[in-house]
């Protein structure tokens, strides 16, 4: 099992931007979208980019 990365936020669009910004200075990969898993907070996922991600665009899908 490899590295992954999970971002929280209070809403989907605070989550969507913490994950932009890992991203952005990791040069992670987008894994999973913002959900919100039983009312808890929005939770989103990433991996490193040398890894064998996914080579989808996600934004808007969830990836499994």
């Amino acid at each position: 099992m490899g590295v992954s990365y999970m971002v929280r936020g209070r809403t989907e669009a605070e989550c969507q931007q913490a994950l932009d910004m890992l991203c952005r200075l990791l040069g992670a990969v987008q894994t999973t979208r913002p959900v919100n898993p039983g009312g808890l907070g929005w939770v989103a996922r990433a991996v490193p980019g040398t890894t064998d991600a996914p080579d989808l665009e996600v934004r808007g899908r969830v990836m499994q």
